[in-house]
């Protein structure tokens, strides 16, 4: 698989050991790419190659059992020390020196993040573009998921320009380059909601 298409084939799984670990997602990808060899190689479900036993790995009846096994893995007792990093970097040197790692990820899973990485936005991108997307479908002042969170412009800022403009006393100065500026912002921003709708759509696809 391409690292696009693992990520959006596992990124839901992904996203429950999270939940349950605390550890980033993408992270999670990183190291099931690695033991999968991007997909090529995934027996039972077994995204992780966890063992059942010293000579054997386990299989699973579907990925959310794996999830399950993957989260009570991570929780029993070896793997502390990627549970209580707290950022992604931190997350990946302790996962490469814990003993899932077996010496056999050669001290680096960047190979394999920094591609997940790309088809993942950090949660203040997320909060950035789903404002943005609010603000041009809605027109409020105030987006809902973020309270007291300053929108790029409010209803009140453009009212005013239009009112600044409205009190020039006709024929003192030439409004048509105004006018002209302002249908120009207007067919920006047009743009601009056709381009976030469609960021949006996808986002909300993948994250499905």
């Amino acid at each position: 698989m391409t690292p696009a298409q693992f990520a959006a084939t596992y990124g839901a799984t992904a996203r429950v050991v999270s939940d349950g670990t605390g550890i980033d997602n993408v992270v999670l990808l990183a190291q099931w790419a690695n033991e999968t060899a991007w997909g090529t190689v995934v027996v039972g479900n077994n995204l992780g190659n966890i063992r059942c036993s010293p000579t054997t790995f386990c299989r699973y009846a579907t990925l959310d059992d794996f999830a399950a096994a993957c989260i009570a893995t991570f929780h029993n007792g070896s793997y502390n020390a990627v549970l209580a990093a707290k950022t992604a970097e931190a997350q990946l040197a302790a996962l490469v020196a814990s003993p899932w790692s077996s010496s056999h990820y050669g001290g680096n899973l960047h190979p394999f993040f920094d591609p997940l990485e790309a088809y993942e936005m950090t949660p203040s991108e997320s909060a950035t573009l789903s404002q943005v997307y609010y603000l041009l479908t809605s027109g409020s002042d105030s987006y809902p998921g973020h309270p007291g969170t300053r929108p790029i412009i409010t209803k009140a800022e453009t009212d005013a320009i239009l009112a600044a403009i409205k009190a020039v006393p006709p024929g003192t100065v030439d409004l048509q380059p105004v006018l002209t500026a302002i249908g120009q912002v207007q067919t920006s921003l047009t743009a601009l909601q056709t381009a976030v709708t469609a960021i949006k759509a996808k986002t909300d696809k993948d994250l499905a």
